[in-house]
């Protein structure tokens, strides 16, 4: 009997998701926001509990968001991040109508290793500014990321990135005006605890990763970074040569 009731009760939450997921895909939440859980109990008659399982499973599935305090949402449609040249996180954001924030949550001194040294042209063992950020787009975090600068060349950019909340900003505070892409490698995987933290998102949904090295007008490596994007809200668009800088 027991058995019986729990095939039961998984067979109602499953029925329950499957509605929303209709409901969903014709619209039917206008402004994003589903009703709240002891709505939605209402409307199927049952308890909140069934209903947070099939809202649950949802959220793993990538159609819906809860954020906390405010409720939960529609899941928005994925952002088109332009890879080019000149790659600009907020640039990125204004072109797509999205309102961009840029928050640093760490800074670090550490020692360049064989890569890195080699990446940004410097000894090996060669101090670095390490800085962590986390990228937002109308609230919503899209990119973790890990910086990497040659300390002796930008012992100002910590406190100029903490000020402007832009790398491209803090560089130019630091003289370098202007800098271009020499190279990006995208790869898909699975986050670490930290990175699933940081971007609110599962530890069994994919992330991509974008390792990137940019270089100033004279063509001396000023960063080095590792970038890792929510894979069901950013979609990478490899941007043509001719791209211009926002």
């Amino acid at each position: 009997m027991k058995e019986n009731r729990s095939l039961a009760s998984l067979a109602r939450w499953r029925q329950i998701a499957d509605t929303l997921e209709r409901d969903i895909s014709s619209g039917s939440f206008p402004n994003g926001r589903l009703p709240t859980e002891p709505e939605l109990a209402e409307r199927f008659f049952v308890n909140r509990h069934t209903i947070r399982r099939a809202v649950g499973a949802l959220v793993e599935q990538g159609l819906l968001k809860v954020t906390q305090g405010r409720g939960t949402f529609v899941a928005d449609h994925q952002i088109d991040y332009l890879l080019g040249r000149r790659t600009r996180f907020s640039a990125n954001l204004r072109r797509k109508g999205r309102e961009g924030a840029h928050r640093l949550i760490s800074v670090a001194r550490i020692r360049a290793d064989s890569l890195a040294a080699a990446e940004l042209e410097i000894p090996p063992g060669a101090e670095l500014l390490q800085l962590e950020t986390l990228g937002s787009a109308d609230g919503v975090n899209l990119s973790y990321a890990v910086h990497s600068f040659p300390a002796a060349r930008f012992e100002a950019l910590p406190a100029a990135f903490a000020e402007k909340g832009s790398i491209t900003a803090a560089l130019a505070v630091c003289g370098v005006a202007d800098y271009t892409r020499r190279v990006s490698r995208i790869l898909a995987r699975s986050p670490s605890e930290r990175e699933a933290r940081h971007l609110d998102v599962p530890l069994s949904r994919p992330v991509l990763q974008v390792e990137a090295v940019n270089v100033d007008p004279e063509g001396r490596p000023v960063e080095r970074a590792t970038t890792i994007f929510a894979g069901d809200r950013v979609q990478i668009v490899v941007a043509e040569e001719g791209e211009t800088k926002a």
